[in-house]
């Protein structure tokens, strides 16, 4: 008796599933082929950012060693913020209306365009760990 009932347990949380993910695949505003465009873009963001903190961070510290031993003073390094780091380590979600395919498309897009993310009110934008709303802003009125 309870193996049967485990089995179609097992069967009606698949079939959940699969509708649950039919369902939303078909109300997304992503097309099936941008989507896998986007899930690529972000693989190889990820690979490229972890291949350039990483060769800025050897370097770095590289420097800071060499200083160290020599008692000198270190080169200057251009390192991102910490404001930078926290804007571009928010939660991101796809909006039609600006089509960037994460927050750090979107963080370079913004910057060249007013050097900080802002939002149309005026509020700076505190992207930490929060949701980000329709326009793809995280707004906090705190700061």
């Amino acid at each position: 008796m309870f193996p049967v009932v485990g089995w179609i347990l097992i069967a009606v949380v698949i079939v959940f599933l699969v509708i649950f993910t039919s369902v939303s695949r078909c109300l997304s505003p992503v097309s099936f082929l941008q989507l896998k465009f986007w899930k690529i873009y972000l693989e190889q963001e990820q690979k490229i950012l972890e291949s350039q903190a990483t060769e800025h961070a050897t370097e770095l510290a590289k420097e800071n060693v060499k200083c160290f031993f020599e008692c000198s003073h270190p080169k200057e390094y251009n390192t991102p913020s910490s404001k930078d780091w926290q804007q571009i380590s928010s939660l991101y979600t796809f909006n039609p209306k600006n089509q960037y395919y994460s927050i750090l498309h979107q963080y370079v897009n913004r910057k060249e365009k007013s050097h900080s993310i802002k939002s149309s009110e005026g509020d700076t934008v505190i992207p930490a760990l929060g949701f980000v709303d329709s326009s793809g802003i995280i707004n906090s009125p705190d700061l």
